[in-house]
């Protein structure tokens, strides 16, 4: 009989243990706790520290991270959401970029990798388009088989080869390899619809930035939820559908990054509950 009260304790332990939530799947730029500490005249760890207090679970870096900020984000607990490479493919082949992403990747265990694959020159060519198209194709082909998940966001420059639903999809059409960002804000930037977006591009989806506009015309980015971009109903479709991906706030730009990361946060996780 003793040895019941035992267990019984271990297996309401276990039990309370295998109920606790986890915690929600919110990220934020590296680039934007960087923006934390100059505007509050902190250091890059005391930044970290106050994002992670306010509740963000993960960071997007660049694969030019500098190791100590690295560290500095896995000691406070941060999940390594997504990474990203600037590869410059309109100018031609790009094998040591390619190299130092890649083995990033591996060395630090991300499997999500965000390509900006460069801007086109204003005098571009179609043949100049085709080959920096077919080098996208072949980088991805190439990290797949490394179990690494390039994708390609809907990137706000007209000279890029990712600007709209026009030429992503051009680009998706090559390959079964290349995944998509979904960025909220990026398409009205373009002139399109985020929702038409969002659902012909729902099945390539494997990451999120939430980014919000001021107003259609005003691209000013505004914490995320309190602009005109229909968040809260991309979110509720993103997890009604079954996405368990990571969500990253984006807001370049903001003069008060640390209160719009904290809005934005209460935000978000007001559309997740």
């Amino acid at each position: 009989m003793k040895l019941l009260v035992p267990l019984a304790l271990a297996a309401l332990f276990l039990g309370s243990c295998a109920s606790k939530p986890e915690p929600p799947k919110i990220s934020i730029f590296c680039d934007h706790i960087w923006t934390v500490a100059r505007q509050e005249n902190i250091s890059f760890a005391e930044a970290a520290a106050r994002i992670r207090e306010i509740g963000y679970t993960g960071a997007d870096v660049r694969v030019l991270q500098k190791p100590e900020e690295l560290n500095t984000l896995d000691s406070l607990g941060f999940a390594h959401s997504c990474a990203i490479a600037d590869i410059d493919f309109s100018t031609g082949d790009q094998p040591e970029m390619e190299d130092i992403a890649l083995n990033f990747m591996k060395m630090h265990g991300y499997e999500r990798l965000l390509l900006v694959p460069g801007l086109m020159a204003p005098d571009a060519t179609v043949a100049d388009r085709e080959a920096a198209r077919r080098r996208i194709v072949a980088f991805a082909e190439k990290a797949a088989a490394q179990d690494v998940q390039v994708l390609l966001e809907d990137y706000d420059n007209p000279r890029s080869l990712c600007f709209n639903i026009e030429r992503l999809d051009s680009l998706f059409a090559l390959s079964d390899d290349i995944g998509h960002v979904f960025d909220t804000g990026n398409y009205l930037f373009a002139g399109d619809d985020a929702l038409e977006a969002y659902k012909l591009f729902s099945d390539r989806i494997g990451h999120v930035h939430l980014k919000d506009r001021a107003a259609p015309d005003d691209l000013r980015c505004v914490p995320a939820g309190s602009g005109c971009i229909p968040m809260a109903e991309i979110v509720h479709d993103l997890l009604a559908t079954g996405y368990d991906g990571w969500l990253t706030v984006e807001q370049y730009g903001s003069r008060q990054m640390l209160s719009d990361s904290r809005a934005s946060y209460a935000n978000v996780l007001q559309m997740l509950e």
